[in-house]
């Protein structure tokens, strides 16, 4: 049974895109504002720009996939590595002393 104050995993997920689709708008917002200093009054035609920041964007979610395949495959092989069964040992041999 789950905790009482438990997101749901669904939920968890969700909000981790959302407050991920919130950072990369940001630095997007940051970085047409950085760009703008230094380029001249034309700026880049907006199909031109949406395409930068879907190229970032999925370069981004390439790192993120990379990022959890490996952590899950480190979690795997340690996981596996801790459910080795014990070694089976062959009961000792009770000698009987007569009294």
């Amino acid at each position: 049974m789950a905790p009482r104050n438990s997101v749901p995993l669904e939920e968890a997920v969700v909000e981790f895109v959302r407050k991920s689709e919130e950072a990369v708008l940001e630095v997007g917002r940051k970085w047409a504002a950085a760009v703008d200093e230094f380029m001249p009054v034309e700026v880049p035609l907006v199909q031109d720009l949406r395409k930068q920041v879907f190229d970032l964007v999925e370069e981004l979610l390439k790192m993120q996939r990379d990022f959890a395949e490996k952590m899950l495959a480190q979690t795997r092989k340690a996981v596996v590595g801790t459910t080795k069964p014990a070694p089976v040992q062959a009961p000792k041999k009770r000698v009987h002393k007569a009294a």
